[in-house]
């Protein structure tokens, strides 16, 4: 194999991202997917004011997401809470002219923690399904199907009881919760009805309590798109006409036979007609010549040097 060398000019070159998405399904009985109810000042020991799970994960999204439909804080810092509805203030809000709600947070709350090895990048807006279903994981009578708005908010495609009948089911009075795309958090904040005999906070993790098999809500199902962006370098190798025309390649030169040399430094008899040239199958991409090859493009066939037309390469690599 011989080597001639060119330079790739920075305005042949191109970057580009592109997201690309999957269809996932995840339910309760997934490896790494929890539910947890989270509930407001539960302590194991009220005297060090050690809080439980539950409790810690209360304090936690209030913390980080709800300050500013926090009842603790309405209450202690009432002159405070209206800083807390700015744009500034809401992790996931991105557009005024699509609102993000945080208006509903109460004592307890429902949160899916979903493992980004299953979401990728983010969760793609308004892809989100949560299903939960009572009696089996097949059951689809009296299912509660709640899907996001593109901007985070959740609400019930099904719901027989609304907040407000005056406004559509995403707006502030019936959303049910959030999702968080980046961070695979969909949460659930609605302690109200669904239907006047079946509550939001009936949908909780297998085991757990509930009055009636008719509101145990253990079995549920999350439906969304992931994200994967997939970075992409292009490069264009032009290759003018009569450029790299000529070769060092020892299969060209005759064998040597005896003393005659002649045929070992000349050309192929073959090879000396005006319509040959060489050909390449490889191109190859170097920082400085002495060091090895960062990119090797391998073509799929071997091309022909023309003296008459440029000649131009591109291919592209995914990083």
């Amino acid at each position: 194999m011989s080597l001639k060398f060119g330079r790739i000019d920075s305005s042949e070159t191109n970057f580009t991202e592109q997201n690309f998405h999957k269809n996932q399904t995840i339910t309760s009985a997934s490896v790494g997917v929890q539910h947890i109810i989270a509930k407001e000042d539960e302590y194991s020991d009220l005297l060090l004011k050690k809080l439980t799970v539950s409790g810690s994960h209360w304090a936690t999204i209030h913390t980080m997401f709800y300050s500013s439909g926090s009842t603790k804080i309405s209450q202690s810092n009432p002159d405070e809470i209206n800083k807390f509805n700015s744009i500034y203030h809401n992790f996931n809000q991105h557009h005024d002219l699509k609102p993000f709600h945080t208006n509903k947070f109460y004592s307890t709350a429902s949160i899916f923690y979903i493992p980004q090895q299953y979401f990728g990048e983010r969760i793609k807006p308004g892809s989100f399904q949560l299903t939960a279903r009572t009696g089996s994981a097949t059951t689809t009578a009296k299912q509660i199907i709640i899907k996001d708005d593109y901007n985070g908010n959740l609400y019930s495609t099904n719901a027989s009881h609304s907040q407000s009948a005056a406004t559509n089911s995403g707006s502030s009075d019936n959303y049910v919760g959030n999702l968080y795309y980046d961070l695979g958090m969909a949460i659930l904040t609605e302690t109200g009805s669904w239907s006047g005999s079946v509550n939001y906070t009936d949908i909780g993790p297998e085991g757990s309590p509930r009055d009636t098999t008719e509101k145990n809500y253990k079995f549920w199902e999350l439906r969304f798109n992931t994200t994967t962006p997939i970075f992409t370098s292009q490069y264009s190798v032009k290759i003018n006409a009569g450029d790299f025309n000529r070769t060092i390649n020892n299969s060209v030169r005759g064998d040597q036979t005896g003393s005659d040399v002649s045929k070992g430094i000349n050309l192929r008899s073959e090879l000396t007609g005006s319509g040959w040239s060489p050909y390449f199958s490889q191109i190859q991409l170097y920082r400085n010549q002495p060091e090895e090859p960062i990119i090797i493009a391998n073509l799929p066939r071997s091309i022909k040097m023309r003296d008459d037309i440029d000649l131009i390469i591109t291919f592209r690599v995914d990083h």
